[in-house]
């Protein structure tokens, strides 16, 4: 009888820890990234570098729709870019490319967003454009090894913002 309980509950556990997550989902949409004000890249090829980009922003949009309601879809079209710092060519003595971040080159994002209900039908919708003058200073939630973390911390006040229900699944 204690075998047959120890399975039971090594099945119970198992089972509580392997349940898929009940959350939102998100789909991004990168409206003609040529004509962004800048993704460019410093050292290595463009391609590359907006594929890298593309990739962090979608994985962290995804990210913050999971903590939507289970069944709501936010779909978003980002129809400009503007990466904190600027990238200057030819530096130093091995004239080398590099992204100088100062407060003078924030980050800056237009998009447009709908929230879906499970049913399809849209709970809100509106045109966005976030800036973070001062994502320089002060203290932020991300450590500067997370790529892209200025940006990143601009969307997240967007997203807080918005959706004020989503805090409580911080």
């Amino acid at each position: 009888m204690k075998k047959v309980m120890n399975i039971i509950a090594v099945l119970f556990t198992t089972a509580m820890f392997n349940a898929p997550a009940l959350a939102g989902q998100a789909e991004i949409d990168w409206v003609k990234p040529d004509s962004f004000t800048d993704i460019r890249q410093a050292n290595e090829s463009k391609s590359n570098f907006q594929k890298r980009v593309f990739k962090e922003f979608d994985k962290h949009f995804m990210a913050l729709a999971a903590k939507l309601p289970e069944g709501q879809t936010l779909k978003v079209s980002v129809t400009n870019l503007d990466l904190a710092g600027d990238v200057r060519y030819m530096v130093g003595p091995n004239n080398a490319t590099i992204r100088i971040v100062d407060d003078l080159y924030f980050p800056k994002m237009k998009f447009d967003y709908q929230l879906f209900a499970a049913d399809n039908s849209v709970i809100s919708s509106n045109k966005v454009d976030i800036k973070d003058m001062g994502f320089n200073h002060g203290i932020r939630r991300s450590s500067s090894s997370n790529a892209f973390h200025y940006e990143k911390n601009m969307i997240d006040d967007w997203f807080y913002d918005t959706f004020p229900t989503a805090k409580d699944k911080k």
